[in-house]
């Protein structure tokens, strides 16, 4: 028969240690308990035995649930625990040192996470009300067994809020302002973006990426491009689109064994995170190819592929830089795949910039402040850019607007006249402090862009991403979005493609596609869907679009279903039953007068100074290739999307599956220096394995 004791150990072990090591450590005092009292004792006896270790228990369980008390005021967007019932004189208990507001529990602390230094000040001292707990509708109070209203008390004065720990003897902030920036300075802590394996996926070290936490993640609502008639709509208009965090993003998901959420797949930031071997333009900023073949997941109907190669730039044409980054060191950064990271990125851009160029750091989070002045990259330069980055560390809410506001006045204050401006903003884009509607923040940008500076956004971390506001922000900034999942992917992102990252060639740049309706029937874009146009703003300069680096490409993929195929069903619109009932749509016959082209591309494009758009057009002619015959780089584009689709759960792709996604894209050919093709073959496998 199972000791009473026993069972209560082990109930009172299961209801308050949240994680293993929790209950190790409760395992372990408890069992001191039990060897110090049986060393006490003569003879071994139950009644004596369960009170010490009801007692010890008890003790552990009270610190436990006053150290979550505390700690939940930190964290206000903390996951939720479950809903238990309190008693009447443990709520009173509470209530006396805590406000009467719904808290959750802490997210586990990792232990690569570098440490935030705290200390306790008065809370006038700091001058503002405690931020107010996010989705407060879905936080719960923990349960706690009978507590010491005493023990309590004296953990957290009435009138004492946390705040960083800011030591005020620094070079680059005044003491006024440091003790209100809501950001520590110490030692930075370590970070890790080794790539692991043979395909160098990054490392999962410091990951914590559970589905409570992915849930938590923010995206944009995206809708597929539905068939749209050539007869009835032969225009498609789309703003250009570099951005490539979509699939470093989803590599850190798939890769860290997460579910992918539909909307977190943007194929087309999929598609333009790889190179692609397009001609180099003549005399113009870009060259525009397009071509066809056969569709692979669908042989009657037709792939058209759109490429546009941006003009390459060396290191030594390239313009003096003026560089403010724009970092975000609020609380939630504190992770080692974060701020750590971060730090370790712009180190790496630090290599490539010289004493021509200037730098400046502001940071955020309860307020913002210039942690670094505008300072030349010459030797001496170098080193306290270093210094200021090194001395960055993660505590308080985060006031993103305010930042923002102080970095653009930075940059238009160092303008440089045919030079790189630019502010590179690095963040989770957890913004919950000052401007933090999403419409607030675009708006913000958007009128700071006119200044003709532009903006690099940089995504760290999970949890709390929030990659519908970063990737707003730049559609309508004169900027570019790119997410960093490890140290190899900030090199990629800031050592190979420097200057097309930051040296901007051509803005707003949009392309109008004109289908002929005597050669095809109907249409769809493959991604793209927040980026799409009316037809009217193709020729309005006034309306904004995206921006090319130098030496960047852009792949555009629609498919198209000729003449003599039936429509297919999927996103065709059941016509009124008021109308005159519709006869199907039958091929327009050609003659020698009509034209043989399926399409042409129109494009417009602005220079990095000007107002005025020109226009260039390109007609696409002749047979589509057959599958086999097809170029290496059009079937693998093709393949992304593919795969996007399938992670999207297209309707769209049929009983296309992933043996088709392999085949596509097993042919890497010589355009993979650094391996990035055979990498996507390891995240297909995984999708592969996990979809079975």
């Amino acid at each position: 028969m199972t000791d009473p004791k026993d069972k209560l150990m082990d109930a009172l072990l299961r209801e308050h240690a949240s994680d293993e090591e929790q209950r190790d450590r409760a395992i372990a005092a408890i069992e001191a308990a039990i060897d110090s009292s049986e060393e006490q004792e003569d003879a071994p006896s139950s009644g004596r035995l369960l009170p010490r270790v009801a007692a010890a228990i008890l003790f552990l369980s009270v610190a436990g649930i006053a150290g979550l008390a505390i700690y939940e005021k930190m964290q206000p967007g903390a996951p939720v625990i479950a809903e238990q019932q309190l008693s009447a004189a443990d709520q009173a208990m509470v209530d006396d040192v805590m406000p009467s507001k719904p808290l959750s529990a802490p997210e586990p602390l990792r232990e690569e996470a570098p440490p935030v230094a705290m200390r306790l000040a008065p809370a006038e001292d700091v001058g503002a009300e405690r931020p107010k707990v996010k989705d407060e509708a879905l936080q719960r109070k923990p349960t706690s067994p009978s507590q010491s209203p005493k023990l309590l008390a004296a953990a957290v004065p009435e009138s004492a809020v946390f705040v960083p720990d800011v030591p005020l003897e620094t070079d680059s902030i005044d003491a006024g302002t440091s003790a209100h920036l809501g950001m520590g300075f110490g030692a930075s802590g370590a970070g890790s973006g080794d790539s692991r394996g043979g395909f160098g996926l990054p490392s999962r070290a410091g990951a914590d990426i559970s589905a409570r936490d992915l849930d938590r993640e923010r995206y944009g609502q995206l809708t597929g491009q539905a068939w749209t008639s050539a007869t009835k709509n032969p225009l498609s208009t789309f703003s250009i689109d570099v951005d490539t965090a979509s699939y470093t993003n989803l590599r850190r998901i798939l890769t860290e064994g997460g579910n992918v959420q539909p909307d977190a797949v943007r194929i087309e930031e999929m598609i333009n995170y790889f190179d692609y071997d397009y001609p180099q333009p003549d005399g113009q900023p870009f060259a525009v190819q397009s071509d066809l073949m056969e569709c692979p997941w669908n042989s009657v109907h037709h792939l058209v592929r759109i490429g546009i190669q941006g003009k390459d730039m060396s290191k030594a044409e390239r313009p003096v830089s003026n560089l403010v980054f724009l970092i975000d060191v609020s609380g939630s950064m504190s992770s080692v795949n974060k701020l750590p990271l971060l730090r370790q990125s712009l180190m790496t851009l630090l290599e490539e910039l010289d004493a021509r160029d200037k730098v400046s750091i502001v940071v955020y989070a309860g307020a913002e402040g210039l942690a670094l002045a505008p300072t030349q990259v010459n030797e001496e330069g170098r080193e306290k850019v270093r210094l200021a980055l090194d001395k960055l560390n993660a505590g308080g809410s985060t006031n993103g607007g305010a930042g923002i506001k102080l970095a653009y006045k930075t940059a238009t204050e160092q303008f440089i006249e045919g030079g790189v401006n630019r502010v590179i903003l690095a963040s989770d884009g957890d913004f919950n402090v000052g401007v933090t509607g999403q419409g607030e923040l675009v708006d913000l940008v958007k009128k700071n862009a006119k200044s003709k500076v532009f903006l690099s956004v940089l995504g760290f971390g999970g949890g709390n991403l929030n990659d519908a506001m970063m990737e707003s922000i730049t559609n309508d900034g004169n900027g570019n979005y790119y997410y960093i999942d490890s140290e190899r992917e900030g090199r990629k992102v800031f050592l190979q493609n420097l200057t097309g990252t930051l040296v901007t060639i051509a803005k707003d740049v949009k392309i109008q596609v004109d289908f002929n309706p005597a050669k095809v029937q109907a249409y769809r874009l493959i991604g793209y869907s927040n980026r799409r146009l009316r037809d009217e703003d193709f020729n309005n300069d006034k309306v904004d679009a995206g921006d090319i680096g130098a030496g960047h490409t852009v792949t555009a993929l629609y498919e198209v279903v000729p003449h003599g195929v039936r429509m297919p069903d999927v996103g065709l619109v059941t016509p009124s039953e008021y109308k005159q009932p519709v006869v199907p749509e039958q091929a327009i016959p050609l003659n020698p007068k009509t034209s043989p082209n399926w399409l042409t591309v129109r494009l417009r494009h602005k220079t990095p100074e000007g107002n005025k758009s020109e226009l260039q057009k390109f007609p696409l002619a002749g047979d589509p290739v057959v599958l086999s015959e097809a170029p290496v780089d059009f079937k693998f584009a093709a393949g992304v999307a593919l795969f996007g689709m399938k992670l999207r759960d297209s309707d769209y792709i049929g009983d296309a599956d992933w043996i088709l996604v392999e085949q596509l894209t097993k042919e890497i050919g010589e355009n993979d220096p650094h391996g990035y093709r055979a990498e996507l073959r390891k995240l297909v496998e995984i999708a592969k394995q996990r979809d079975e």
